[in-house]
């Protein structure tokens, strides 16, 4: 088993957590510059207490997660963390240019020395409503997207491509990617869409906030399709966030995590708690 902690970069101010969008307005520089400084050494303090990963994943318009391009904040965290892995999980492929991320995952790639973890999402509704993207059109995007970015990382050669929602007269991606043929792969695997998917390329899948159930069912049917298509994953193909608080005692951790929220959290400080976790698991 494996351990990550999810780089939320909290705004603080907690009142703001349930709201979306957030008025601009409310934004404090000083405040924001402050809360990106603690999440850095906060992702120094996790490397060197040796987790695995750090994990990033993309939200728009809120205070929550200050994460608009978590392959930005990626791509900084690479020059801090010198040994944890660095997991995008992951873009919000139909809100984004496949080609461009392609593009970029490649840097990060570089910039870690071959550490990256490269996951992909549809996303959620409101997620959508940042770009004006149909919601209908998201699955039929992210499929595609995903498969582009594939051949963008693996075609020795210039292509084209000619799809139902993407078209480019040429694709011809520098950098590559370190880890050859591509970094470690993952994706949602919520709905059994997803699943399908994710065990048809062999990529691994991930679950957030899910009861035990609902999670137990998504794996099961993962590692059954994943058998129609001829392989078996391994424990590290599944992975699972949830919120983790770890204490002295049960009664100390209820106590002092509940001035957590989802998603938002008293400014992180170097020696204090990461309110979010990542375990890949063998359930």
């Amino acid at each position: 088993m494996k351990a990550s902690v999810l780089y939320s970069t909290p705004y603080p101010a907690s009142e703001l957590g349930t709201m979306w969008p957030v008025s601009p307005g409310r934004w404090d520089p000083d405040e924001g510059v402050r809360a990106t400084e603690a999440a850095l050494e906060l992702a120094e303090r996790v490397d060197e207490l040796g987790f695995d990963w750090i994990s990033f994943s993309e939200h728009h318009y809120s205070p929550r997660i200050l994460c608009p391009n978590p392959i930005v904040i990626a791509a900084a965290v690479t020059q801090r963390v010198k040994r944890a892995r660095i997991a995008l999980l992951g873009p919000v492929l139909p809100l984004l240019n496949p080609v461009r991320v392609a593009e970029e995952l490649a840097v990060v790639d570089n910039l870690s020395g071959g550490r990256l973890i490269a996951g992909f999402i549809r996303g959620i509704p409101v997620e959508f409503q940042t770009y004006t993207v149909n919601p209908a059109e998201t699955r039929e995007m992210f499929e595609e997207g995903l498969d582009l970015i594939l051949n963008a990382w693996s075609q020795p050669e210039p292509f084209s491509w000619e799809g139902r929602h993407f078209r480019y007269r040429t694709v011809s991606v520098w950098p590559r990617p370190v880890q050859q043929p591509h970094p470690p792969l993952y994706m949602s695997g919520k709905a059994p869409e997803s699943g399908t998917f994710a065990a048809r390329h062999h990529m691994g899948m991930c679950l957030s906030f899910n009861n035990v159930d609902d999670s137990m069912d998504a794996i099961g049917w993962y590692r059954q399709q994943a058998a129609e298509a001829g392989w078996e994953p391994t424990p590290d193909h599944v992975l699972y966030r949830g919120f983790a608080y770890l204490a002295e005692t049960d009664e100390e951790a209820k106590r002092e995590s509940d001035a957590y929220h989802f998603g938002v959290a008293p400014t992180p400080t170097p020696a204090g708690p990461a309110p979010v976790g990542l375990l890949p698991t063998a359930t």
